[in-house]
């Protein structure tokens, strides 16, 4: 069998391991490959298996897997339904594009794995629809609160504490504070939405913020589309910390976040976050509830908080302790 004309894989040969280099100019050794199964597939040949392993995205339609051959390791991303060779050969090439801009073969690696992740949505058939303007302005707010602790914590304990993506009660939860955020118009009455009784609910030797930040809807040329807060992150990640980038797009995945979406038709601007801590007679309805009660929301006046509010100073003095040895 012989792969159809017009592709990378062309001239390959079915039924063994066939591979051919995809540039003698590459910095790192990529090749086009066709496995025993007729299947297509993108290898990137290592000089050593990293250690530990990362973990590597488990897709629908693709299997990328590590493998010691005899002429050393490599990572290959395998393609299982042929019927998507069009769209697996863009994948490969903004892998390699991804790859090619590093310094080092270990940062190559990361950077290839961490682009895998942004097709996360797309080849495991996720959402057609791009994000509702409810939920990009709710992603905007937790991409500035996010910012705010890579700056202070660092990205991986800023980006594992960002649970809010997965469905978590709090949007961040760290080892001794959480915090909860509502990004609200600015010029709306001065209530943010509570969607439920754990969102407020204290956790036990924990600090418990709530932050609010105005994000509004603008028109061009002002504010910024929800891609370009993405990008703002995921070039700060690309320079300072590109081992956290699977983390980032992972998160983005599970918010339905979906990097081929169009979003030009919106642009937003966010105002810094005001925080509020969340203590003893803080207005709130917060679980335990009575018997019989769920999904409690309700309506915050702002004005009521104005007794708890404090500056992002004394929280950041607070998060700087919890990560000191």
């Amino acid at each position: 069998m012989v792969m159809p004309n017009d592709t990378p894989w062309s001239g390959l040969e079915a039924g063994k391991v066939d591979t051919r280099r995809v540039s003698a100019s590459a910095r790192w050794n990529w090749f086009w490959a066709v496995m025993p199964r007729a299947d297509v597939a993108l290898v990137l040949q290592l000089g050593d298996l990293p250690k530990p392993t990362p973990d590597l995205p488990k897709l629908r339609n693709l299997e990328i897997r590590f493998q010691t051959l005899p002429g050393g390791p490599i990572l290959y991303i395998r393609l299982k339904d042929n019927a998507q060779l069009e769209l697996f050969e863009t994948l490969c090439r903004d892998v390699m594009g991804a790859g090619e801009l590093a310094e080092t073969e270990a940062e190559a690696l990361e950077r290839a794995i961490g682009r895998t992740f942004r097709w996360h949505y797309l080849l495991r058939g996720g959402k057609l629809e791009v994000l509702s303007e409810e939920a990009q302005k709710g992603l905007v707010g937790e991409i500035e609160v996010l910012k705010l602790l890579i700056a202070t914590i660092g990205a991986k304990p800023a980006l594992a504490a960002w649970t809010g993506p997965s469905g978590a009660p709090k949007d961040f939860e760290l080892k001794t504070d959480c915090i909860e955020v509502k990004a609200r118009r600015g010029a709306s009455q001065p209530f943010v939405k509570i969607t439920n009784e754990h969102q407020l609910a204290d956790v036990p030797d924990r600090r418990l913020w709530l932050a609010v930040l105005a994000v509004d809807q603008v028109q061009p040329p002002h504010g910024m589309m929800l891609t370009e807060y993405v990008s703002e992150v995921t070039e700060h990640l690309e320079r300072t910390e590109p081992s956290a980038i699977m983390d980032w797009d992972m998160h983005l995945a599970d918010v339905g976040y979906d990097v081929l979406h169009d979003y030009s038709a919106w642009r937003w601007i966010v105002s810094a976050p005001d925080f509020h801590a969340v203590t003893e007679g803080f207005p709130r309805i917060a679980a335990p509830v009575p018997l019989g009660l769920s999904s409690v929301s309700y309506s915050l006046a702002l004005s009521a908080c104005t007794p708890f509010r404090t500056d992002w100073g004394d929280v950041q003095a607070q998060l700087i302790e919890e990560v000191q040895p």
